[in-house]
């Protein structure tokens, strides 16, 4: 079994290989306690600092699951807005340049 586009990270242990998780019960279990913790610190960080903050994930089985400090929908709108803006910004400083 080949480690292309294995990432190490740093454990208490030492080293931790980051691979998909072979067997599926692990794999969903893992999924569902991590996606769980995802949503905590998302809810956390929008209280804690008053962010807007929205997450989307999709399982491998296609379910969505997310979470949103506000509408899921205007969070998108702000989001493709700065998105557009950021991409014009990029292209202006290019012109800029030349």
């Amino acid at each position: 079994m080949g480690q292309e586009g294995v990432v190490p990270v740093p454990s208490e242990r030492g080293k931790r290989v980051i691979q998909r998780i072979e067997n599926a019960a692990s794999r969903q279990a893992t999924f569902s306690k991590r996606r769980n913790g995802l949503v905590k610190k998302a809810f956390e960080l929008s209280v804690l600092c008053d962010a807007e903050v929205a997450l989307i994930i999709l399982s491998s089985r296609g379910k969505l699951h997310q979470f949103s400090s506000s509408s899921m929908i205007e969070t998108i709108k702000r989001y493709r807005a700065h998105s557009r803006e950021d991409a014009g910004s990029t292209s202006m400083e290019h012109d800029i340049e030349l």
